[in-house]
């Protein structure tokens, strides 16, 4: 009987472990992909750059030249984005009607707030006029050549 409950205690602390280990690798995970959502597509280009940095092994010319092409491209996909954007929004906006029309209208209410808020972020992150570099993107811009 005690060698059971000495297995079975064995047993319950291996089981405990990995469940808290699988939560805190989901939550991570989880906290990871929120950031580069929220952070759109600068903040996917920077996850993509630095990724690339990190498996090349660049030494620092190439860091610098590199730096470059994904400045260069980031500024090419906003372009590209600008052009894009009326007919994004105009299928946004198409959605956002048919998903109102199936809530009650206190989930409308809360469907608002989430669009509000989800504005409010993409507004705050994506500034096409000046094309500014973005905080993801900063180190990488500090070690182009002048």
């Amino acid at each position: 009987m005690k060698r059971l409950r000495g297995c079975l205690g064995v047993f319950l602390i291996f089981f405990f472990g990995l469940v808290v280990g699988a939560a805190l690798t989901g939550g991570g995970i989880w906290k990871e992909m929120h950031d580069v959502i929220e952070g759109g597509p600068d903040a996917v280009v920077a996850r993509i750059a630095d990724r690339m940095e990190k498996e090349l092994k660049l030494d620092d010319a190439q860091k610098r030249m590199f730096a470059q092409i994904v400045t260069e491209t980031r500024i090419e996909l906003r372009v590209i984005r600008a052009d894009s954007q009326p007919r994004v929004s105009e299928t946004l906006a198409v959605t956002e009607k048919k998903v109102r029309a199936i809530l009650r209208p206190e989930q409308q209410r809360k469907f608002d707030l989430i669009l509000q808020r989800s504005r409010e972020k993409w507004e705050h992150a994506v500034e096409t006029p000046g094309l500014p570099v973005v905080p993801a993107l900063e180190k990488q811009s500090a070690n182009l050549p002048n």
